[in-house]
């Protein structure tokens, strides 16, 4: 039997460990190294290390896998998972302007760019959204580039991957947003608080700043009430401290649509409508705002819950008047998205964007309403062809009309 009394072989370096376990003291430099000790404490960090990020992996790899069969089924676009995953495993997060670049962004190639500048005016003259023709148009015979639910471009299922700002500087002048009421403030989001957000006195800023460096441009605000029921009023409430941007709001009589020359020349630039508040604003009434007019009491649209490319080509259904229809109907809306189980769709943006297939589709939709398209609005505004439609299709009206006025003039 062992002699209790003597002590065992590795007792010294036994205490050794049980100092160095405990909290590192001034004391600690005295002990001699033990190449054991660092042997014990690296297996155990390589034992326990890493956890959170092996964890970490390992959620990804099932939302990998979850997304493959999603994309596989149809229900998500490919580009859409290959964007969360370029995001994540670079380590790289949302932004304000994502996307990153006028180009494209967002993870995914962009294949067609615009071949045509919006802004066409000579460099004397007149000009009037891009063309100098536009200056005698009424704003309810001009088709306007339209960006659907503007305010969304943060990662999560987007709309878009940059910026409503860039939009405006790209050429668009239509902007739909998503009105919500979240904390008891006023601000934008794709129909639920914290989701595609933006601040709006910050987006009536920029709007207006824009203006302010392009005074010969006309921007149509389609405000859609979303969370919680904002109102008109609301809307204005905080339009109203921005002064300049206040004062470039035109005001409708509810007779004929002005000229662009003369919402110009009175500088007003700016038109706002509001559709889906649960108020009756055609009367005006509590919680309306008179320059805040109601959409559909001008305007009619077509259906907008398409899920497939082949659907949007359906046009005898696509095509369709849907909401607004029995309005005074100056103008005519065209939504021309495609929005899938998982949210909007990149890939068929690239399909429904190009120029042949809005051509095909303006033209289809004004055969079988009888009314000319105004509004033009898409997803992914950065991909395919609307900005460059918009300006042909407004050249061309603009040689009809001068057309006309000749044939009257000559009796």
């Amino acid at each position: 039997m062992p002699n209790k009394d003597r002590p065992t072989r590795d007792r010294p370096n036994r205490d050794r460990r049980d100092d160095r376990r405990r909290s590192r003291d001034d004391e600690y430099d005295e002990y001699d190294y033990d190449p054991r000790y660092d042997r014990q404490m690296r297996y155990a960090e390589k034992e326990t290390g890493g956890g959170c990020c092996s964890l970490y992996k390992f959620i990804l790899f099932i939302l990998f896998l979850g997304g493959s069969l999603a994309a596989i089924f149809g229900f998500v676009d490919v580009e859409q998972i290959q964007d969360f995953f370029t995001q994540h495993l670079s380590g790289s997060g949302g932004s304000g302007e994502s996307g990153g670049t006028d180009s494209g962004g967002g993870g995914g190639s962009i294949p067609v760019v615009e071949d045509l500048p919006f802004m066409r005016c000579p460099e004397t003259g007149e000009c009037c959204n891009g063309l100098e023709s536009n200056c005698d148009m009424r704003v309810d015979e001009l088709m306007y580039a339209t960006v659907h639910n503007a305010n969304h471009d943060d990662i999560l299922v987007p709309n878009h991957e940059a910026p409503l700002e860039k939009a405006l500087e790209a050429g668009y002048r239509g902007l739909m947003l998503d009105v919500c009421k979240c904390d008891d403030q006023i601000t934008f989001c794709h129909s639920v608080c914290g989701l595609g957000p933006r601040d709006a006195t910050e987006v009536f800023t920029n709007i207006n700043s824009f203006l302010d460096d392009n005074p010969t441009e006309l921007v149509i605000l389609n405000f859609e009430m979303s969370a919680d029921d904002p109102t008109p009023q609301e809307i204005w409430n905080i339009i109203s401290p921005i002064t300049d941007f206040r004062r470039k709001v035109y005001n409708h009589d509810g007779g004929q649509w002005p000229t662009m020359r003369e919402l110009l020349a009175n500088n007003h630039q700016v038109l706002l409508f509001e559709h889906n508040s649960k108020l009756d604003c055609t009367n005006g009434g509590v919680g309306c705002a008179a320059r805040i007019e109601s959409f559909f009491q001008y305007a009619v649209e077509n259906p907008w819950d398409f899920d497939s490319v082949a659907s949007l080509e359906n046009t005898d259904v696509s095509c369709a008047e849907d909401r607004g229809s029995g309005s005074r109907e100056n103008f005519f809306s065209v939504n021309g998205f495609i929005t899938g189980t998982f949210g909007p769709s990149k890939s068929a943006a690239n399909t429904v964007n190009q120029r042949d297939f809005i051509s095909n589709q303006i033209q289809k939709c004004e055969k079988v309403t009888k009314h000319k398209v105004n509004f033009y609005n898409i997803d992914f505004w950065q991909r395919g062809d609307l900005l460059s439609v918009t300006q042909e299709i407004n050249i061309d009206r603009g040689k009809r009309r001068r057309s006309r006025y000749l044939r009257w003039i000559m009796g």
